[in-house]
């Protein structure tokens, strides 16, 4: 069943357009701990392009599957075959479900961070999301508790992971892995938390676009009482996008005539991958401060210029956001 399921269950999945050119990888000798930064067009940091990526896809992280297909269905059936109405209005109701962003309370503005953990499991893990947390918000200025994406991928051995998302947005690398394990550990240690979210995945989730029998089938995953057993078959990872501050772009080298053009990115990537085992070492060490069985986690460390700096670009681009 996996293999033709997981063929349906792309049908879920929307490549992001542009994000390998605002975002890296670089390298990490360290299992479990993958670090990506904001590229470089030529010595410059793309930061404004990688707010533009992101809030590209803020429609497809907010508003559910099936809302967007009838969005998509309502215009292609219009006289002109073309008709955005309802487009616009899903752009609106995505942008008025964004905390506003306040200077005197910026660290409270981490919305951002999340659609970005969206666009980590899209592009790095292929697993689609089958529950949007933000739809589930009555007041644009509460966050949503818990987790804050839900995404699967079908394994080739039968088995299903289930991605549960964590985003944090520091001043440095050290406070975001600190905060992840915090959060990360007490959901671990929450039954009734971790039933919850598997109680969105059942009732109120994408899976619903799915036709049957296939819908059933991913839903027997989540089921402890399917006759199929496939619960069993079921693993879980917490991920971790981890967004900061990163000291190494002020490490700029000069710009010279018959210079490579990703000298400047290669020079960043170099000094940011030297960091990869001393973060790694913290990582474990908070992990074990608070009982965070890091081996059920995937940790994404995201490098920006400046998280403030982040943060303002994005609310500037999602207009009304800032007062």
């Amino acid at each position: 069943m996996a293999q033709s399921a997981d063929g349906s269950l792309k049908a879920l999945l929307d490549p992001i357009r542009g994000i390998d050119n605002v975002l890296r990888e670089a390298s990490s000798g360290t299992p479990g701990t993958r670090m990506l930064f904001v590229r470089f067009r030529e010595d410059e940091p793309q930061l404004r392009e990688f707010i533009d990526v992101l809030s590209d896809q803020l429609v497809n992280y907010v508003i559910p599957l099936a809302k967007r297909k009838a969005a998509n269905a309502a215009g292609a059936q219009s006289s002109t075959g073309a008709d955005t109405a309802l487009h616009t209005r899903l752009q609106r109701e995505a942008t008025n479900l964004l905390i506003r962003y306040q200077e005197e309370n910026k660290a409270r503005y981490g919305e951002v961070g999340e659609l970005i953990s969206y666009a980590v499991a899209v592009r790095f893990l292929d697993a689609p999301q089958i529950g949007s947390k933000m739809a589930l918000k009555t007041s644009s200025q509460m966050p949503v508790h818990g987790v804050d994406g839900l995404h699967i991928r079908l394994e080739d051995d039968g088995t299903a992971t289930l991605f549960l998302l964590e985003s944090k947005l520091s001043p440095s690398s050290s406070d975001a892995t600190r905060e992840f394990c915090d959060s990360a550990s007490k959901y671990q240690k929450d039954a009734s938390a971790r039933k919850n979210e598997l109680r969105i995945i059942t009732d109120l989730s994408n899976l619903d676009s799915l036709p049957e029998p296939l819908r059933s089938e991913i839903k027997d995953y989540f089921d402890p009482y399917a006759e199929s057993g496939a619960s069993l078959k079921r693993r879980e990872r917490h991920v971790g996008s981890l967004t900061f501050s990163e000291s190494s772009y002020a490490q700029r080298i000069p710009v010279e005539q018959g210079q490579s053009i990703s000298a400047h990115e290669d020079h960043f990537s170099s000094l940011y991958a030297e960091k990869s085992e001393q973060i790694s070492k913290l990582l474990a060490k908070q992990a074990l401060a608070k009982g965070l069985d890091l081996a059920k986690c995937e940790v994404f460390l995201i490098a920006v210029p400046d998280i403030n700096g982040l943060k303002t670009a994005f609310a500037e681009a999602n207009s009304g956001h800032i007062r």
